[in-house]
């Protein structure tokens, strides 16, 4: 058996008036994956995966973007 978990978080610090465009001061993304997989024979593996990818709201609360969702056997 095989268990993989990540975190990742990424902060971004602007000065707006260094922009032409408007921009936000602060912004962040937060990333999550966790994998599993585990051998069920000497020739298959079974394999579950979870993602999910978070960004900073006007609130400065981390809120969902997307979530991923996977199973598979080779």
């Amino acid at each position: 058996m095989f268990v993989r978990l990540i975190g990742q978080y990424v902060a971004t610090d602007r000065e707006p008036a260094l922009y032409v465009a408007a921009v936000k001061p602060r912004s962040g993304t937060f990333s999550s994956s966790a994998l599993l997989s585990y051998k069920l024979n000497w020739q298959s593996v079974l394999f579950v995966g979870y993602g999910d990818g978070r960004e900073l709201s006007i609130g400065e609360r981390l809120m969902w973007t997307d979530r991923q969702l996977f199973v598979k056997m080779s």
